[in-house]
């Protein structure tokens, strides 16, 4: 399975977001799942929109703007070579000057080796205040 670029994750984020652009609102977060399971979003996308709060959205800005820190952690971690450890990625976000938000969840992971972007998202979903 080929491992995809953040350029690629970031990329389909966006067609996300834009779908949900075209939505009726109010929507739930599990709406907001169903729609982007029904365009065939990346699983990085799925994962992200299950760690959003569990609320009612009554715009797609509400819903961008929780998007807005999980993409700002795939833009900032383009250049990261995989593998790398918890302490790599924790170190990267404090040279880029993270928010605290996206260093406080880094640490909060598990402390192992990451083979990809997608990677850390599934492992730190939950966890995030991103």
């Amino acid at each position: 399975m080929q491992q995809a670029s953040s350029t690629e994750i970031q990329s389909a984020f966006q067609k996300t977001v834009q779908a949900f652009q075209e939505m009726k609102y109010p929507v739930t977060k599990n709406q907001l799942i169903d729609k982007a399971k029904s365009l065939n979003a990346r699983s990085e996308v799925i994962q992200s929109i299950e760690t959003i709060p569990d609320k009612e959205y009554h715009s797609a800005s509400d819903v961008l703007k929780e998007f807005q820190g999980i993409q700002n952690v795939v833009q900032a971690f383009r250049d990261v070579k995989f593998p790398a450890t918890k302490k790599q990625l924790v170190e990267e976000a404090k040279k880029l000057n993270a928010r605290s938000e996206v260093i406080k969840t880094l640490e909060a992971c598990p402390d192992r080796e990451y083979n990809n972007f997608s990677d850390v998202i599934k492992e730190c979903r939950g966890k995030s205040n991103w």
